[in-house]
C-alpha cells in the first residue's frame, strides 16, 4: 500500500503560493511532488479564459504568470467548472485524484473525494472546502512521510496555516 502523507498550507494569494513554491525549491523538495488547488482567480479578476496547446493548459487573464508558471512546473493540469464549487484549477498529483472525482462521485464532492484520496481525514474536509470556496489556495506536498514533515517545516511560520496529514 502506497502511503498517504501530506502537508496542506492555505495561502490568500497567488503571490504567496510563487514564494512558498520558491522556499520548497530552494530546499530541494521536489515540486513533482506538490499540488495547488484553487479557483485560477479572485472575483474582482476578470478571466479571459483557460486553453490547451501543444505545450498544455494556458491561463488567459490577470494571474497568466502565476498559472501559466505553476504549470510549466508540474506534470498534470486540469481547469474545471464544479456546480456548487465554481472555477477548479488544480496543477500536479491532485489532477489524477480529481478526475476519479468526476467519474465516481457526485460533481459537488469532487474536491472532498481528491482530497479524501490523498489521505486528508474526513473531518477536515469541510474546512479546506471552505477555505478554497473563499478563494483561498491550498498548496499540497505528497510524499514519504519525512519530505512532507520537512516540507511542513519550511513553510510553516507564525502566519501561515499548515497542516500535515499521514496516513
Amino acid at each position: 500500500m502506497t502511503e498517504r502523507n501530506i502537508c496542506i498550507s492555505i495561502y490568500s494569494t497567488h503571490r504567496a503560493v510563487e514564494r512558498a513554491l520558491g522556499k520548497l525549491q530552494t530546499e530541494s523538495i521536489d515540486l513533482k511532488q506538490v499540488s495547488v488547488v484553487g479557483k485560477g482567480f479572485h472575483k474582482e479578476e476578470h478571466t479571459i479564459g483557460f486553453h490547451t496547446t501543444g505545450d498544455g493548459l494556458r491561463f488567459r487573464g490577470l494571474q497568466s504568470a502565476f498559472w501559466d508558471g505553476v504549470w510549466s512546473l508540474r506534470s498534470g493540469a486540469a481547469f474545471f467548472w464544479v456546480p456548487g464549487l465554481g472555477p477548479l484549477a488544480a496543477v500536479g498529483p491532485i489532477v489524477t485524484l480529481l478526475v476519479r472525482g468526476l467519474e465516481g462521485v457526485a460533481l459537488g464532492g469532487v474536491l472532498g473525494a481528491a482530497l479524501y484520496g490523498l489521505g486528508v481525514p474526513r473531518s477536515s474536509i469541510a474546512e479546506y472546502e471552505q477555505e478554497f470556496k473563499a478563494e483561498k489556495l491550498l498548496l499540497i506536498v505528497h510524499g514519504q512521510r519525512s519530505d512532507v514533515e520537512r516540507a511542513c517545516g519550511i513553510l510553516h511560520n507564525e502566519t501561515q496555516q499548515v497542516a500535515v496529514h499521514t496516513a
